[in-house]
């Protein structure tokens, strides 16, 4: 399914209701949410597109705020597609992760002692020994 530029634009007003300029981080249009951000989502999730389509359908020639206000009130299933699809798209900006600090996804080492050792969660488990009744063999 693809978006013309008269949804991207209406998608673009949604969206910085939702993610406006601040602290030094760019609007979600400025950051490119109903650009390439828009079309990244969509390559994972293209479920969301039709419903997506739908809301900016409604949405046209109306003030984003509202429709925003709207959604949140009376339609909260709209208000979650968009308000999965925009933080997505933000968030795969690399000027806004960079910005958080946030390097992507890094392997990490395992710790090699076991969490649950730690403050003695199975200390008395362990100073009681086993107990179990033994299986009868046939």
């Amino acid at each position: 399914m693809t978006f013309d530029e008269t949804e991207r634009s209406i998608l673009a007003g949604l969206a910085d209701v939702l993610i406006p300029a601040g602290d030094g981080f760019p609007s979600a249009s400025d950051g490119g949410v109903a650009g390439k951000g828009l079309d990244q989502i969509l390559a994972v999730r293209p479920d969301l597109a039709a419903g997506l389509k739908s809301i900016l359908q409604a949405a046209m020639g109306r003030k984003p705020a509202e429709v925003i206000a709207e959604m949140q009130s009376m339609d909260p299933e709209s208000f979650g597609i968009l308000a999965e699809i925009v933080p997505g798209a933000h968030f795969m900006n690399e000027q806004v992760r960079q910005q958080l600090g946030y390097t992507g996804q890094t392997p990490q080492p395992i710790d090699p002692r076991p969490d649950y050792l730690d403050e003695g969660l199975l200390q008395s488990v362990l100073d009681r020994g086993p107990i179990f009744r033994p299986t009868p063999m046939k």
